[in-house]
């Protein structure tokens, strides 16, 4: 069986160009770090940079597209037919936001970054399509809320926990054990989620709760009854 094609020298410098970036925009936050910032953590020249990147701006698109692709997987898994349970839908949104939104938590402290960059378009059909799944058919006011509370919940659960790691690892925490679940990393590495799995667990579970209750599949029910139903 023949191997893997080997990877272009070009391929692999992009790759470093982006990690040393995001590593940067978690240090200085994206305004903070310039082109030439970045230039010269990696060694390399500004001309060499804009030969794979033509502004930071695209560096941050190439930065983001893998979570952009990942929350679109969730959004085509919350399409099919018959419907995927619910926890099935928000598992695959916690691991998108554990893996490749890892990035975002470097945003976490300017919105508009996230807002600009993929706050609209493409991410808004999918972060749509995902409530209308977790909602249900004929969904009430109070199943739609609750599905968006869902979502919510996911978000400031895996990034309220990352930033918890990151304070722990900078104060020295991590030395100690005193970070949640397994190592205290303080952020994401190559191919390691933002926070460990038992911490992932749990969001899970939080987020099906703001559903309501659950079924004996792990699905979510219609809560009892709908407070937010217009009267008459």
């Amino acid at each position: 069986m023949p191997g893997r094609a080997p990877r272009s020298h070009a391929a692999d410098t992009r790759d470093r160009i982006l990690a040393v970036a995001v590593q940067l925009f978690n240090e200085r936050g994206y305004a903070g770090t310039s082109i030439r910032d970045i230039a010269q953590r990696l060694g390399m020249t500004k001309a060499a940079l804009y030969y794979h990147f033509a502004s930071k701006d695209m560096i941050l698109d190439a930065a983001v597209r893998p979570f952009v692709e990942a929350f679109g997987h969730v959004s085509d898994l919350s399409r099919v037919d018959p419907p995927v349970p619910a926890r099935s839908i928000i598992e695959g949104l916690v691991e998108a936001m554990a893996g490749p939104g890892a990035l975002l938590s470097a945003f976490v402290d300017d919105p508009s970054v996230i807002y600009r960059r993929i706050g609209k378009g493409d991410i808004a059909s999918y972060r749509d399509a995902i409530v209308t799944a977790l909602a249900g058919p004929e969904p009430t006011p109070s199943r739609i809320l609750r599905a968006r509370c869902a979502v919510a919940c996911v978000q400031a659960g895996i990034f309220g926990a990352a930033l918890e790691r990151r304070t722990l690892a900078a104060a020295g925490a991590g030395a100690t054990g005193a970070c949640l679940g397994e190592t205290c990393p303080g952020e994401a590495g190559a191919g390691r989620p933002l926070v460990p799995e038992d911490v992932r667990r749990e969001v899970v579970e939080a987020a099906l709760g703001a559903l309501g209750a659950l079924g004996p599949a792990g699905d979510a029910l219609e809560p009892a009854g709908d407070a937010l139903e217009p009267a008459g």
